[in-house]
């Protein structure tokens, strides 16, 4: 799978470090609001590997992190060996998944090669294919990839963007039921971009969004709002 993008300095993909983002290109879902959508599924030139190393070897000392990010990167076949070569010179890592490879969420955490996880939680079940755009999705795959960062991960965050058009009608019971036990979740401002597959949607209203954020509370001790 190509790598397609790197942000060689991001002091917010990864909470209180300075962090390289690494950005590969394949992603089995197309979530319409999707920021990296036509900028990074659609990219056309790609960067070899070993060029990334090359150029973290330069920055050792520079930068604590390096987040593997998409696109969804648990579909690249090879994804365990590039993170343990990037581990290897001494960084933490950090994975952006939405799930749908739970059995390559425990290989990395079997060989202890991830310090943080964030998955994306799209919404409740039965709005979970229409917010993440596809046809279908298995739900069981997702559960399990949940239940496995909330017991094993050494951290980890779970997080949901809100889009008024796919989230006003969300069922909070059961978006509650598919995160429980989780310590930490971020509502997450939407914000109109060119590279959104699907023009002309909607943020949620802070509003709305703190009231949200007050019944969540109930059950999973840190929420908060990123980008509000």
């Amino acid at each position: 799978m190509a790598i397609v993008g790197i942000d060689t300095l991001s002091l917010l993909d990864y909470e209180d470090k300075v962090a390289c983002v690494i950005f590969f290109k394949a992603c089995n879902f197309r979530c319409p609001f999707c920021h990296n959508g036509t900028s990074v599924l659609e990219a056309i030139d790609s960067i070899d590997f070993q060029e990334v190393i090359d150029s973290l070897k330069k920055r050792i000392g520079l930068i604590d992190a390096v987040v593997f990010s998409g696109g969804e990167p648990t579909l690249e076949r090879d994804i365990v060996n590039k993170i343990k070569r990037v581990k290897d010179l001494g960084f933490l890592v950090k994975l952006d998944t939405n799930g749908t490879k739970p059995e390559v969420i425990e290989k990395l955490l079997d060989e202890q090669l991830v310090d943080y996880i964030a998955m994306d939680i799209k919404n409740s079940p039965a709005l979970y294919a229409k917010t993440s755009g596809v046809n279908r999705v298995d739900l069981d795959s997702i559960k399990k990839s949940i239940a496995l960062i909330i017991k094993r991960a050494p951290d980890y965050e779970f997080r949901t963007t809100l889009v008024k058009e796919f989230h006003e009608l969300m069922d909070v019971e059961q978006y509650l039921a598919l995160i429980k036990g989780a310590k930490k979740l971020y509502l997450q401002k939407f914000v109109d971009r060119e590279e959104c597959f699907q023009k002309g949607l909607h943020e949620v209203d802070i509003l709305e969004a703190e009231r949200l954020k007050e019944i969540l509370k109930d059950v999973i001790p840190r929420v908060e709002l990123r980008g509000y």
